[in-house]
């Protein structure tokens, strides 16, 4: 998953699916526009989010079905977001796991991120 801030500072997240590993520090990940999008490109800083098994049904749904751009997924989900201390993005704290990255580079669908 993916987590950016808008415009406004307001937290956004998104289901990805394709992405991973790219190289040493940094991670890959595949996407189609979406409002993630553009704040990746407003920001050029998102979080990377681990799932685990005990919160990924409900929350998942909601950030994989409910569009960003018609209503707020964050508040839907019912999940708690801190600033990361890093990068201009957000934790959610429901997640066990969040790797805070820069944007290196986002062209044609292909994000790379630096772990910071």
């Amino acid at each position: 998953m993916l987590a950016t801030y808008d415009q406004d500072g307001k937290a956004n997240a998104m289901n990805t699916a394709w992405g991973g590993v790219y190289d040493y520090n940094q991670v890959y990940v595949s996407l189609s526009k979406h409002k993630t999008t553009d704040n990746l490109e407003l920001k050029k800083a998102f979080t990377f989010i681990i799932c685990d098994k005990k919160n990924w049904k409900k929350i998942l749904i909601i950030f994989g079905v409910v569009s960003g751009n018609k209503e707020d997924k964050i508040e839907k989900s019912g999940v708690h977001v801190t600033p990361s201390k890093y990068v201009d993005a957000p934790i959610i704290e429901e997640y066990p796991l969040t790797l805070e990255c820069t944007v290196e580079s986002f062209e044609a669908g292909n994000l790379i991120g630096n772990v910071y």
